[in-house]
């Protein structure tokens, strides 16, 4: 092997930058989970909550619903969709859908790990009282595996330059509306969705430095 070939960009099994990125939000999740788990209801939570369920949110409170309608077999029914539209119209991405997929088994592990129980309707406004546990968002996870592997994957092979830039603001902005959102209607403590956007973006850049997973869909 001639010493250019060797020192060729796609060598090695991982990208590690995008490691790097992830370890550090890895390590943010672990950090707020040993903080929940050492106070289940620390007071910035509170103080927090309460802060943005005194702002008038106005039309948003409707997307706010929508966002917490989107849960439990919608998600799985949404995933199991996207994969199959990623087999059909861009195959070549299809494993790197099914690890963000996989993320569902991480969380409920978690979930199930945490035990945290959900915002204390004694404490803070609860719109919507729901059955399972706070810790971490599940919500916030899948929308950031999700919509930023379907940009990538269906997305970059044919939006002009200016248009992919667009979705990403795009992500960014869905994101933060359905952080909101759950924390508007006391689904979940600002804490939670912390470590569902630490834990969705680390298992959506694990994934990407994988070389195996991404290859075919960044160097395609």
């Amino acid at each position: 092997m001639s010493t250019s070939q060797s020192a060729s960009p796609s060598s090695g099994l991982v990208r590690v930058p995008l490691l790097a990125i992830a370890l550090v939000a890895f390590a943010g999740f672990a950090l707020d989970s040993f903080a929940v788990l050492g106070h289940p209801v620390p007071g910035w939570d509170v103080s927090t909550e309460r802060a943005v369920q005194q702002v008038g949110w106005g039309p948003l409170t409707a997307v706010f619903a929508g966002a917490d309608w989107f849960e439990g077999l919608k998600q799985v029914a949404a995933a199991v969709i996207g994969l199959l539209l990623v087999a059909v119209l861009n195959r070549r991405g299809f494993f790197l859908m099914a690890w963000g997929a996989l993320s569902g088994g991480a969380f409920t592990l978690i979930e199930m790990f945490a035990h945290r129980p959900r915002p204390d309707a004694a404490l803070v406004h609860v719109i919507r009282h729901t059955s399972g546990w706070s810790f971490p968002s599940g919500h916030v996870i899948f929308f950031t595996w999700f919509l930023a592997y379907l940009l990538l994957i269906l997305g970059r092979p044919h939006l002009p330059r200016p248009a992919f830039i667009a979705g990403w603001v795009l992500i960014g902005l869905v994101l933060a509306v359905v952080m909101v959102g759950r924390v508007y209607t006391g689904e979940h403590w600002p804490s939670d969705v912390a470590a569902g956007l630490l834990l969705g973006g680390a298992w959506t850049l694990l994934g990407l430095s994988i070389r195996p997973l991404s290859d075919p869909v960044l160097n395609a």
